[in-house]
């Protein structure tokens, strides 16, 4: 048989055997590792054969998995299989946004351009109409096939324009218009097509559809199995509802015997806060019901033992929250830690009385800071730049004119502030936890971090896709530490021992005055470099 009779049977085998063109052809692009980042699809584990093979079976799927399981890539490869050797195929992928989309049909194209000349020659491909994917609608389209991968973000609109033979949904459990993406999708499904939905677990549309409850009110509810699940292996449950017709596969990390051990499950669960890995990895579907915001919060390890005092020569970091309770939380960075000192609370008072009772505090409590300019650093509500609707002057504008002259703005989104206080909840070196509070001085920020600081208690009140705490007067002193904590792990930046005290590079005016020496072996300690 010569060479290009050889070449002709490899791409027949190819067009009929979807699993021998993943594992043969396929080439995968794995950023984090950064030693051997493109790398042959994985056909040793026996988890992604029978997903591959429910999918030639099955046209509704959905995969409800823990993360870095290889699913993206391998529905990617799919359909870009089902597209190179099929005509007249309109493919989608589909993502919360499109940007997201359009990195999802990139790796599509990388896969196509990675294939091995010996395995499909080039002349046996369609080519890529231009030469390459475009962009800005992210869309590549084959030559002569008429088969078209297409990548849009979710919602009604983008999909009514189109009619698909696939459809491919990327982490749909955090897409907020998840119910219109499927109610557009309906024609899709009706004429035959194919439908595969994948996602970490998350309380939203996507847990109804994996529980066949696509008409229940809420999320509250049980996370039962509509019919008889099955085990086909280790790590894989699997069932078929009876009413929307999708075959689930529950996909646990276990079912890669890599990933079966102690040691692998504590190194992850360790590096990442406890919610967000049981979500990630676990099968917890949480609703957030009356639970605490920072569950990682342990008063053994967070709480200071004997009240510390701030070290001198580094800033005080303040983080305020505005309104008609408004609150100010102090601290320090030192190091890698971040240590609480002080939270200032008041009821129905404005920010022209709170600021001056604040600064008059501080004054007495750490007078050895007598440099406003460069020994406050602020960091406010974005909202506090903005005018006050009762007299039209800034929060901001009130905070400078008592002499809190250096001010950071937040940022406007809850959720990066948040993390900003678990980044620093969960993370722990030889010199201890890296988030240290004093309960006496910070009694109301104890008592949100141990339960006080919740989610709503009913599920009705609970937007998945716009979830934040009950606002009562646990959240304002909370809100200003995140803003600290966010500013104290954006921006700060120590300085190096030329300077003669350390200090934080907000691009705060110079200081003239002079100021102690710091010892070599202090400089260490505060995480100064030397």
């Amino acid at each position: 048989m010569s060479n290009s009779e050889e070449a002709v049977q490899r791409y027949l085998r190819y067009s009929q055997d979807p699993w021998a063109f993943l594992t043969e052809c396929v080439y995968t692009l794995d950023q984090v590792d950064t030693d051997n980042p493109i790398k042959l699809y994985p056909g040793d584990l026996d988890y992604l054969y029978f997903v591959v093979q429910m999918w030639q079976r099955e046209k509704l799927i959905a995969v409800p998995k823990s993360r870095r399981m290889t699913m993206s890539w391998t529905f990617i490869a799919l359909n870009l299989w089902f597209a190179i050797f099929g005509k007249g195929r309109h493919i989608g992928f589909i993502s919360k946004k499109e940007d997201d989309a359009a990195d999802l049909v990139q790796r599509a194209e990388f896969i196509f351009n990675n294939i091995p000349e010996d395995k499909i020659p080039r002349d046996l491909l369609p080519k890529i109409k231009g030469g390459k994917a475009t962009k800005a609608p992210p869309v590549m389209e084959f030559e002569g096939t008429s088969s078209v991968i297409r990548g849009t973000a979710m919602g009604a609109d983008q999909l009514r324009q189109f009619t698909f033979s696939s459809l491919f949904g990327d982490e749909c459990a955090f897409w907020p218009e998840a119910e219109k993406f499927y109610a557009a999708a309906k024609p899709t499904l009706d004429g035959g097509g194919r439908m595969a939905l994948v996602s970490s677990r998350s309380p939203g549309f996507f847990k109804k559809i994996v529980f066949d409850k696509i008409n229940s009110p809420d999320y509250n509810f049980p996370e039962v199995p509509p019919s008889q699940v099955r085990s086909p292996m280790e790590g894989i449950e699997c069932w078929k509802n009876p009413n929307n017709g999708f075959v689930v596969i529950d996909l646990h990390y276990t079912a890669n015997p890599a990933k079966r051990g102690h040691a692998w499950k504590e190194a992850i669960k360790n590096s990442m806060p406890i919610r967000d890995y049981m979500m990630e990895y676990e099968k917890n579907w949480q609703t957030f019901q009356g639970l605490s915001v920072y569950p990682d919060f342990n008063k053994d390890v967070h709480v200071m033992k004997e009240a510390r005092k701030p070290e001198y020569g580094l800033p005080l970091l303040l983080g305020w929250d505005f309104g008609l309770t408004p609150a100010c939380i102090v601290g320090q960075l030192v190091g890698n830690q971040l240590r609480i000192f002080h939270e200032f609370v008041e009821q129905n008072r404005g920010i022209e009385s709170f600021a001056p009772i604040v600064m008059n505090k501080l004054k007495q409590l750490y007078p050895s800071w007598t440099d406003p300019d460069n020994d406050y650093i602020s960091f406010v509500d974005p909202s506090g730049f903005s005018r006050n609707d009762v007299d039209e002057r800034t929060c901001a504008l009130e905070l400078r004119k008592q002499g809190f002259k250096n001010l950071q703005p937040g940022p406007m989104n809850w959720e990066p502030r948040r993390k900003s206080v678990e980044g620093f909840l969960v993370g722990i070196d030889r010199d201890g936890a890296h988030f240290q509070i004093n309960e006496v001085n910070c009694p109301t920020l104890v008592e949100g971090f141990t339960g006080g600081y919740r989610y709503p208690d009913a599920a009705s009140d609970i937007e998945p896709t716009k979830i934040r705490p009950v606002k009562d007067h646990y959240s304002h002193p909370h809100d200003a530490l995140q803003y600290l904590a966010f500013g104290a792990h954006k921006n700060v930046n120590k300085v190096s021992v030329q300077m003669q005290s350390p200090s934080y590079n907000f691009g705060s005016s110079t200081s003239t005055k002079k100021q102690t020496e710091i010892p070599q072996h202090r400089r260490k300690e505060l995480g100064i470099k030397l």
